[in-house]
């Protein structure tokens, strides 16, 4: 695993003493996949739609907000180190601190319940539907008909109904159901038990066969071989212990058996705090340096490429194959399809339906010869899959029945695979024609 060189400038001189020069807030680009969600910054830039195009429908497949520990474990973990690292004086001012953040978080984490949807979470949804509602006025005052579905995961539910309670809030006239189901074949691909997942249409015996082959890519040797090569990084054990020295001093750290796995605790509490910043009262001040941060963040982006995201090239399609359904769903819905389609799902479901898209500039598998390397590739968790990350697909019609789709990752105009160019509106536009657009991803436009 190689840091980007602005990291590995910082690291060089300095080595540990470089490491524990300066901490990070808790909230930005090294919280990785624990990134609270922001819109893009700064004035629009979008590209208007051509004249007499009119919105006429949308789909989104969303994460769910934030949140924060899934389960217990590393908070309880960190609190019974920080408890023998007090019981043996050998705390720092920041381990002090640090242990007073970390009861209150663990407090907190208890009253909400592992794994539910956060305060940050809800609003983080409200938000993204109000935004989306004042960049399509157009389609919500025809009074469309809105579709909604979920993983069926507690916080991907309590996720569309702080989305559609918001939605409903914003475009009075839309047109919600009564209530929503759930489809585990095409928000939670990635888990799927053939005892429990009854695939009765072909489709679903296809995403079946396709999960079952990704988990066993998950106990893969191959995926091992690329997991050990990113935890033997040097970097990490150095970054490790400038975690731990800063709340512990470097005496206790050296007698740890296990430095690593310490830090990784830290760090996981880390990330769920900034979930739970709301709970909190605010953000907790920082207590890991940011350039130690910066190394656990550039290890995760690289497990979570091979685990997640574009992959390794020798393993083919593997991580993101299982996506094909709801990409074929969202893909034959653009032919004639009108209203609002509302999905709400997980980080596993977002970052391969990224990869199954082929999203321009993301999506580069590489192969064994050349590992992930966040210097070189721009594909990182904070960018893909952050809170609430979502892809949206928008589709304008002109009186004379021209229909065109424009896609937004996390908001952000985003562009369809290069094969795809061909359908663009004209060169460099985001916009592109639905009909051709169709016949590249599938070879053959759906009747409608």
């Amino acid at each position: 695993m190689r840091i980007p060189d602005d990291i590995a400038r910082r690291l060089r001189p300095f080595g540990l003493a470089g490491l524990l020069l300066t901490c990070t807030a808790q909230a930005g680009s090294d919280l990785g996949s624990k990134t609270p969600y922001a819109p893009p910054a700064g004035p629009s830039q979008d590209e208007a739609a051509p004249r007499g195009h009119v919105p006429v429908a949308v789909q989104l497949v969303a994460r769910h907000g934030s949140r924060g520990l899934t389960k217990p474990g590393s908070d309880e973990a960190a609190l019974a180190l920080w408890r023998d690292a007090e019981a043996a004086g050998a705390l720092t001012p920041l381990g002090r601190r640090f242990g007073a953040d970390l009861q209150r978080f663990i407090a907190a984490q208890r009253q909400l319940g592992y794994g539910n949807l956060s305060q940050l979470g809800v609003v983080e949804h409200e938000q993204l539907a109000q935004r989306l509602v004042a960049r399509l006025p157009g389609l919500f005052d025809a009074a469309p008909a809105v579709e909604l579905l979920s993983s069926g995961v507690d916080r991907a539910v309590d996720s569309s109904q702080s989305f559609a309670a918001a939605l409903q809030r914003a475009a009075p006239k839309a047109r919600l159901p009564g209530q929503w189901g759930s489809d585990r074949f095409l928000l939670y691909f990635h888990r799927l038990d053939a005892r429990r997942d009854v695939a009765d249409t072909p489709a679903r015996q296809a995403t079946l066969k396709r999960s079952l082959a990704y988990q066993a890519w998950l106990r893969s040797p191959q995926l091992a071989e690329q997991q050990q090569r990113i935890d033997a990084d040097p970097r990490l054990a150095e970054a490790a212990r400038a975690v731990l020295v800063g709340l512990y001093g470097a005496d206790f750290t050296a007698r740890l058996a296990d430095p690593q796995a310490a830090a990784q605790q830290v760090m996981d509490v880390r990330g769920a705090m900034a979930g739970l910043q709301r709970e909190l009262g605010g953000a907790v001040a920082p207590f890991v340096p940011d350039a130690a941060a910066a190394v656990f963040m550039a290890r995760d982006d690289a497990e979570d490429f091979y685990r997640k995201g574009p992959g390794l090239q020798e393993a083919g399609a593997v991580t993101y194959e299982m996506a094909t359904q709801l990409l074929d769903d969202m893909l034959e819905r653009l032919a004639s399809g009108r209203g609002v389609v509302l999905r709400f799902a997980h980080a596993e479901i977002v970052a391969p339906l990224v990869s199954a898209i082929g999203v321009a500039g993301l999506h580069r598998p590489q192969p064994r010869s050349q590992p992930y390397d966040p210097e070189a590739h721009p594909w990182r968790t904070a960018r893909v899959i952050p809170m609430a990350a979502n892809v949206q697909w928008e589709v304008w019609q002109s009186p004379d029945g021209e229909r065109l789709v424009r896609m937004r990752l996390n908001e952000a105009e985003a562009d369809f695979k290069p094969a795809c160019d061909g359908a663009r509106r004209q060169p460099g536009s985001h916009f592109y024609r639905v009909t051709p657009l169709l016949r590249c991803y599938r070879g053959e436009v759906p009747p409608g």
